[in-house]
């Protein structure tokens, strides 16, 4: 079964700057998080790549709990989230509701997110990477994996934050 509400952004809120592009691949292995920098520091993907996986404790454990607030907070204001098999969602209204709806429909025990790529572009990072999921909708327990690409903005106050996101199950379509 292919899955529809997959809350999916490999996370955002973060203090690190750039105003020149640096286009690297980040190949190496994560590092300690550090969530700041100083506001005139070029951001490089390794940079990123760090603040980015030291974020994924924090969406996954907002998923898990169903705070839809905190879960909310990963996105710019004018974000766009391309899920299967439903309606985009555009902006912070349809966001918070599509979020909202989501976690009370199902509960989610279990969140894996993997970054394969990270590249930067100034004050754009574009990430691709892989999810593994577990989520119980009307009491069933349901396994899903599949792939995602983020699109992250800085944001003026230095923080980067997810602007687009797309992600699609690798399970098959449901037949209809």
């Amino acid at each position: 079964m292919r899955m529809s509400s997959l809350p999916l952004a490999v996370v955002a809120c973060v203090a690190c700057s750039s105003k020149q592009p640096a286009n690297r691949a980040d190949t190496s292995a994560p590092a300690a998080a550090t969530v700041a920098a100083s506001s005139t520091s070029t951001t490089t993907a390794a940079e990123l790549r760090r603040v980015v996986d030291s974020l994924k404790v924090k969406y996954i454990d907002a998923v898990v709990k169903g705070d839809v607030a905190a879960l909310n907070g990963f996105y710019t204001d004018d974000a766009v989230v391309l899920a299967p098999n439903v309606k985009a969602s555009h902006g912070r209204a349809e966001l918070d509701a599509t979020n909202a709806a989501m976690l009370a429909a199902m509960k989610f025990t279990g969140l894996k997110l993997h970054t394969d790529d990270l590249q930067v572009f100034g004050d754009i990072g574009v990430e691709t990477g892989t999810y593994e999921q577990t989520l119980q909708p009307k009491g069933k327990t349901l396994h899903d994996n599949g792939n995602y690409l983020a699109v992250w903005k800085k944001q003026s106050d230095g923080n980067w934050k997810i602007y687009r996101l797309a992600y699609d199950s690798e399970l098959p379509a449901p037949k209809s």
